[in-house]
């Protein structure tokens, strides 16, 4: 797994830089722009971005930025380091058999 920080505050990256450091398989990725998931680059390695956020909802920015690398996984922490949020993209399928209209209008409903 590869994981990098993005704007997190000093003592929370060294919080998190330090309990990731201690379990294996772990490759610490600096700068995050670096990510081979935000290039061209496609493997099986999972990534994940770690991030601080103020807001609980992802910027559009940052919901951009996952839809183009569907492998990435975005962690906010909030400021003071007590919630985290995973942000990833995923597929999910409804399959209907025998469906009427009606039950494919439903599948239309946020």
């Amino acid at each position: 797994m590869r994981i990098a920080f993005a704007g997190l505050s000093p003592l929370c990256e060294r919080i998190v830089r330090d309990a990731v450091e201690r379990r294996p398989g772990i490759e610490l990725v600096r700068p995050w722009t670096d990510l081979p998931s935000l290039g061209r680059a496609s493997d099986d390695i999972a990534e994940m971005l770690v991030i601080e956020l103020k807001e609980p909802a992802l910027p559009p920015a940052l919901r951009v930025l996952l839809s183009t690398a569907p492998q990435l996984r975005i962690i906010a922490l909030s400021p003071d380091a007590r919630r985290a949020t995973l942000f990833r993209v995923h597929e999910q399928r409804t399959v209907l058999f025998d469906g009427l209209a009606e039950d494919l209008c439903s599948l239309m409903d946020p």
